[in-house]
């Protein structure tokens, strides 16, 4: 029997870890089988609860148990399936859509002004 997965919750957070960094982590919060699941798929890990609010006070617990248990020498990343991050990126997208916002005048001169130079757009990661 396949479990329905009902998406409800496409959110990104940020780990911070003292003396490294802060690390965003992406999570997809889905309706399954009469309860809540949270995904970390960052970190290949899940969690669950009665609502949405306990899903994400459980899944800070599950991390912390993930990290306490993590072997000297392995990778932090454990990729959850594809099919989750398919679900999550195809949330984002509708969430995107939903809160769009027409460009203004002034944004689209700077855009047009931007794509005329020679040197184009430049991309900087934070």
């Amino acid at each position: 029997m396949d479990v329905q997965i009902e998406p409800k919750m496409a959110i990104t957070g940020f780990l911070d870890l003292p003396e490294i960094e802060k690390i965003r982590l992406d999570f997809l919060i889905t309706y399954e089988s009469n309860e809540f699941y949270i995904r970390c798929l960052d970190f290949g890990i899940m969690s669950c609860g009665k609502n949405i609010n306990e899903c994400k006070v459980n899944i800070q617990e599950a991390i912390l148990i993930y990290l306490e248990d993590l072997p000297e020498g392995h990778s932090l990343f454990n990729p959850s399936p594809s099919k989750y991050w398919q679900i999550f990126s195809e949330l984002r997208c509708q969430s995107e859509q939903k809160d769009g916002r027409e460009i203004s005048f002034k944004e689209r001169k700077a855009i047009e002004a931007v794509l005329q130079r020679k040197d184009g757009v430049v991309l900087q990661y934070a």
